[in-house]
């Protein structure tokens, strides 16, 4: 998660780290999303897994992302994996790793634990149970009563698409 836990907007994003489309918004809505209004403390933002069943090496890349994050390096390691997403199927993962400094034998350990392939599994079921079947998909609202609600955005849409609903929860937020 990034954000401040007081904003008042949260956005939960499923991604699949070999969608050709996550990588569109992670490259060109999401800089753009987070220097708006992540960054000033107005929306915290989350990120599930959703490794779709046709991309095979997403489930491995969400492994190794979370492993880079047991390191502090989740979102640097996300970036690079959607930048080089044409090599996920070389397994980059212990490359890119040594780029950022990680220790090499923890990532290896992390990435052959089962408890890590089961946290991707949940995120899975987690979309299931909200009927998310497509990537990416974001599910952007506010927690009113401790209780998370929101409404789903389907797809890379633009940077204006998400300004006009968190405005628009922002502004409810206000009142």
């Amino acid at each position: 998660m990034l954000g401040s836990p007081a904003a008042p907007v949260m956005i939960i994003e499923f991604t699949d780290l070999q969608c050709p489309y996550c990588a569109r918004f992670a490259t060109q809505t999401w800089p753009r999303l987070k220097a708006t209004y992540v960054d000033t403390g107005q929306v915290r933002f989350a990120t599930r897994d959703l490794p779709l069943p046709m991309h095979s090496f997403a489930v491995p890349a969400a492994i190794a992302a979370r492993c880079a994050g047991q390191q502090g390096k989740y979102w640097e390691y996300r970036e690079a994996l959607f930048r080089e997403q044409s090599r996920l199927g070389t397994e980059p993962y212990a490359e890119l790793a040594g780029t950022f400094g990680l220790d090499a034998e923890r990532f290896a350990r992390c990435r052959a634990d089962p408890a890590v392939l089961q946290s991707v599994r949940a995120d899975i079921a987690l979309a299931a149970s909200s009927d998310i079947e497509s990537t990416p998909s974001f599910v952007i609202g506010r927690v009113i009563n401790n209780e998370f609600k929101g409404e789903v955005i389907s797809g890379a849409k633009p940077f204006e698409v998400f300004k006009q609903r968190i405005d628009t929860l922002l502004q409810q937020a206000e009142q």
